[in-house]
């Protein structure tokens, strides 16, 4: 009797069914899992950006610790500088307390009696007395004008060229003088000499003329302020022995080293070391500002010399 063949199916419709739902659970479980899955894939960026961010914290932590070893080193370093300050300062105030000591004891002292006319006879038999200008008077034979051109004499640069004029004609022949012109720029102190060498020239008829020339040409020229420190540590390098200084004594500090009148009395003093005599002679309008006419005699009588007033 032979046998039935039996007919072997791969795939029968039990098994595609058994695989769709197999394949379908896992589609519905992935669908369900893909939430927790990226939240895992950010969560790890966010970890990376963390790392990243300690990173560089820790970076400027050790920046602003150099910064803080940095600032220390700045400020002990301060800090010793101040100290060598401290001790110039104190140096620097002894001294100058010992200056001002020996400079009011000079001022103390009374002023040198005026001198007496000198008479002397010339070639032809007459008789001349020394330098006298109103009532300045010395016996110095070498004189240098010292002449204020700021801006404040301007309006009185009339004054000024005469009464200039009016001492020089008072030197005879044997004298020696110059003319020192002065204000201060922004750009540093301007000076104005006749003779243009700056060295004395002795006094004659054409000396004279050229002199009077002189102070007509400058006469347009008062601008700025003036250094009255500056002025006399010139002055104090001539061959003069006696300076005559024409100004409207208005000293300001900010030009003469923040120095106000009685210090700035001192200061010049103390520079006069050949105690060259000068006399000093107020123009333009002195009278309205306090101060002014004390100024300018005391430093005449701290250096040997006369005061004069004039206005006009």
């Amino acid at each position: 009797m032979r046998s039935r063949r039996r007919t072997f199916e791969v795939y029968s419709l039990s098994a595609i069914d058994l695989f769709a739902s197999a394949m379908g659970a896992f589609i519905i479980i992935s669908i369900i899992m893909m939430p927790d899955y990226q939240k895992e894939v950010r969560s790890l960026g966010d970890l990376e950006y963390l790392e990243q961010l300690a990173g560089q914290t820790q970076a400027m932590l050790d920046q602003t610790e150099q910064g803080r070893r940095d600032v220390l080193d700045a400020l002990r370093a301060a800090q010793t500088r101040q100290r060598e300050l401290q001790a110039r300062f104190e140096t620097v105030s002894a001294e100058l307390e010992t200056l001002e000591a020996q400079q009011q004891a000079r001022l103390d002292q009374p002023p040198p009696p005026p001198p007496s006319p000198e008479v002397t006879e010339d070639d032809e038999g007459s008789n001349r007395v020394t330098f006298r200008f109103l009532g300045l008077k010395t016996d110095e034979k070498r004189i240098l004008f010292l002449v204020d051109m700021n801006r404040f004499l301007a309006t009185h640069e009339p004054l000024v060229r005469e009464s200039v004029i009016r001492a020089m004609d008072s030197l005879q022949d044997g004298y020696r003088f110059a003319i020192l012109g002065f204000q201060q720029q922004d750009s540093g102190p301007v000076y104005y000499r006749w003779p243009e060498n700056g060295e004395l020239a002795p006094m004659n008829d054409r000396n004279r003329v050229d002199a009077r020339r002189f102070m007509g040409i400058i006469s347009d020229k008062y601008e700025g302020s003036s250094s009255l420190l500056s002025a006399f540590g010139e002055a104090f390098n001539s061959e003069a022995a006696a300076i005559v200084l024409f100004s409207d004594g208005l000293p300001n500090p900010g030009y003469n080293n923040g120095l106000a009148a009685g210090p700035l009395v001192r200061a010049i003093t103390v520079a006069n070391r050949r105690q060259q005599e000068i006399h000093a002679v107020t123009l333009g309008e002195y009278f309205k500002y306090r101060g002014t006419v004390e100024f300018m005699e005391s430093l005449a009588r701290a250096n040997g010399g006369g005061f004069l007033a004039l206005s006009g």
